[in-house]
């Protein structure tokens, strides 16, 4: 139902005409209850992104460029590589201005799987695979280190560090010290040294292993720490001075 106004003339004529029309109101002029939903959140151009690529890589699709290592192919997209280091951008554009093929020997790499991990850390993979890194042997791990240095991977190689402060004890703390010097960690180094400063026990040990006699400068540093080094532990002359008290 609508409500019609009319307008009628002043000297009682018959003549009438239509002004407007007044629709009735229906239910959906009356304000609704508020309903709520929930959607997925929107995915960012880069994380889609990513995610494409990394199934691409699993896949070995539209790949266009072969790392070799010890006669083992991995291949990659040109794209990723040049994206996450200058270094591979540097020689994949050498080697498209030489009109060869795009392949890249890694002679000095003696582990394929440090170029497995190499490439999951370089397509965004690490959040799954880092989690449980473990390279088997410190040689492989070694391997990880040397493509982070020579791709400008600090990323990679952090992870590398992180593996190589695991597990420290005297039986293996002058190798670590030893992979530290030749691959410049040095913060890795001062933390194992400051390690050995408040631990005599420990230090003599490793003052007196023959692995030491190999790494003459690093008995040296060692020497200076034995002769600066508290008289005990730091932590058992704590115990002590509490036990007095």
């Amino acid at each position: 139902m609508s409500i019609v106004v009319r307008m009628t003339a002043q000297d009682n004529s018959s003549s009438s005409g239509t002004l407007f029309q007044v629709p009735e109101k229906t239910n959906a002029d009356k304000p609704g209850i508020p309903l709520t939903i929930k959607l997925p959140p929107i995915k960012k151009n880069q994380a889609y992104l990513n995610e494409c690529m990394q199934d691409l890589y699993r896949r070995k699709e539209f790949t266009d460029v072969q790392l070799v290592c010890e006669e083992k192919n991995f291949n990659a997209h040109c794209i990723v590589l040049a994206a996450e280091s200058e270094v591979f951008k540097d020689e994949l554009l050498s080697a498209a201005a030489d009109g060869g093929a795009r392949q890249i020997r890694l002679t000095e790499i003696s582990n394929p799987e440090a170029v497995g991990f190499m490439l999951d850390y370089m397509y965004g993979m690490d959040a799954n695979v880092w989690q449980d890194y473990n390279p088997r042997t410190q040689e492989i791990n070694k391997d990880v280190l040397r493509l982070a240095r020579r791709f400008r991977l600090p990323g990679l190689a952090d992870r590398a560090v992180h593996w190589l402060s695991k597990d420290l004890t005297t039986a293996n703390v002058v190798e670590r010290l030893s992979i530290c010097e030749d691959f410049g960690l040095d913060l890795l180094r001062e933390k194992i040294l400051e390690q050995l400063t408040f631990n005599r026990r420990a230090l003599a040990e490793i003052s007196h292993s023959p692995n030491i006699m190999q790494y003459p400068k690093l008995m040296q540093d060692l020497l200076k720490l034995a002769a600066t080094a508290p008289g005990e532990d730091a932590g058992q002359s704590k115990g002590k001075r509490q036990k007095k008290a």
